[in-house]
């Protein structure tokens, strides 16, 4: 490809919080992205999907110092003032700069007007893509490396570069163990230092996603969860992905202990089964590559006595669904769940994030490593 197109160098899908909005009098927020295309423009998509209002940010501005000592206006239709109108994404007017693998790029969002916020998103691993939100408008805040704390913003989803030539394109879909980077920023990781420019891995993990059914509604945080995996499809085939990566299905077995709508859909193997292969062929339909990961072992804490034997049930079903994967899935599955689990098919203490449900950066590291060649020959890249 000679030709200067606009290619997608960065996803990072945002939650519906319409349940559950975020209040502010005033906003300044700061994202950090990493990428791994080389271009000369850059434009970013900004979503308020999920808003009830406009959204309107007076300042919009780019940096490739996280401090924006040099910083770049990013303008919407010419106009410095963005408006978002309520249920719609726009794309920023591009902005002509230089962009270079493995650069980390920084989006400042500056509001000085109360507003309700509905489209969120966050990460956990912020080696990659980190984030930091303030209720004030004239303020500089500095984002914090951690990795054991969520850090969110507002409207931000994407990235795209004009480029002239095509990386190829990993998507990861599932759910927070997606969404929260420890898998998808040490793959992004790997990938990228050896593959300088030839390759981008885009984040379309939802918390609490669930792969036979869309969330519960009983709960405000529960109704946050998204639309069931197969929903998301369209919208992540749109990028025409080299690779689909799943990480999904142990929301189906957790949230029935917790949501009492939930509990009134327990699942079968053989129904889970059958629904990742229903996406398998989706995704195969349009000559994209699949590979998915088994469940990862989970516990539930002893608090809840009274769902004891639901969760025995439900633990169960997730070792008969990982042998029903392991039958049929031989080259493209990835047995994420035998590098985390014990002889008693238990979360091992070194790669629980501490709820007994999400593995940490550790976990994140072995499981990204234990895939990297598979992934890597699985899109040609050499």
């Amino acid at each position: 490809m000679d030709k200067m197109e606009w290619q997608t160098a960065w996803i990072h899908e945002c939650s519906d919080f319409s349940t559950l909005p975020f209040k502010m009098a005033e906003l300044t927020e700061i994202i950090q992205m990493t990428l791994n295309v080389s271009g000369n423009a850059v434009r970013f998509e900004l979503s308020n999907l999920y808003g009830d209002k406009d959204i309107v940010f007076d300042e919009v501005s780019f940096s490739t110092d996280e401090k924006f000592h040099v910083k770049h206006r990013v303008y919407f239709d010419g106009k410095e003032a963005v408006v978002i109108k309520k249920g719609t994404a726009i794309i920023t007017d591009s902005l002509d700069f230089v962009i270079q693998p493995g650069m980390k790029i920084f989006l400042k969002l500056i509001s000085n007007r109360p507003q309700r916020y509905m489209d969120f998103a966050n990460t956990y691993d912020t080696s990659m893509t980190n984030a930091v939100i303030v209720r004030k408008a004239d303020t500089s805040p500095s984002l914090r490396r951690t990795i054991d704390a969520r850090r969110g913003w507002f409207c931000l989803s994407k990235v795209e570069v004009l480029s002239d030539y095509r990386a190829k394109v990993i998507s990861i879909i599932g759910d927070s163990l997606v969404e929260m980077g420890y898998i998808s920023d040490s793959l992004m990781a790997l990938l990228y230092k050896q593959f300088p420019g030839k390759v981008v891995v885009l984040n379309y993990g939802i918390s609490g996603q669930r792969i036979l059914n869309d969330a519960p509604q009983d709960e405000p945080l529960f109704a946050t969860f998204g639309v069931k995996t197969r929903k998301t499809l369209p919208k992540v085939l749109q990028n025409k992905p080299n690779l689909v990566l799943m990480f999904a299905g142990l929301n189906d077995l957790i949230l029935p202990v917790f949501s009492k709508e939930a509990q009134k859909q327990l699942v079968k193997a053989q129904d889970l089964f059958t629904e990742v292969e229903h996406i398998c062929e989706q995704i195969k339909m349009v000559k994209s590559h699949f590979m998915l990961s088994t469940v990862t072992p989970f516990e539930i804490g002893h608090t809840r006595e009274i769902h004891t034997s639901m969760v025995e049930q439900n633990i169960s079903t997730r070792i008969k669904l990982n042998k029903l994967l392991q039958r049929k899935y031989k080259n493209e599955l990835l047995n994420t769940a035998e590098l985390v689990e014990d002889n008693s098919f238990r979360l091992l203490k070194q790669y629980d994030l501490g709820d007994h449900m999400h593995v940490n950066k550790a976990a994140g590291e072995i499981i990204a490593q234990s895939m990297f060649e598979k992934v890597a020959v699985a899109v040609a890249l050499d």
